[in-house]
């Protein structure tokens, strides 16, 4: 065998290695990045709801209420 030949046997070699290991630790942390999305999700279930509210919000924007007619932030207006 050359020199080269034995180099991109090793290099082949090394690629799979590297291949398998990446996939051992994917196969390891998937279930745990499960548990801890479902352990998210179900403490988050009020952001679910908050789609909902803002969705049926949309429709009312301008309000109905009329502005104030006195500004009492404004000192002149307190009385």
């Amino acid at each position: 065998m050359t020199r080269s030949s034995t180099e991109a046997r090793r290099s082949t070699f090394d690629a799979l290695e590297t291949v398998a290991l990446l996939s051992a630790a994917v196969l390891i942390a998937a279930p745990a990045c499960r548990g801890i999305a479902r352990r998210w999700r179900l403490k988050q279930s009020q952001a679910k709801d908050d789609l909902a509210i803002d969705t049926q919000l949309k429709g009312t924007y301008p309000a109905s209420d009329p502005p104030a007619s006195h500004y009492f932030d404004i000192p002149v207006n307190r009385r």
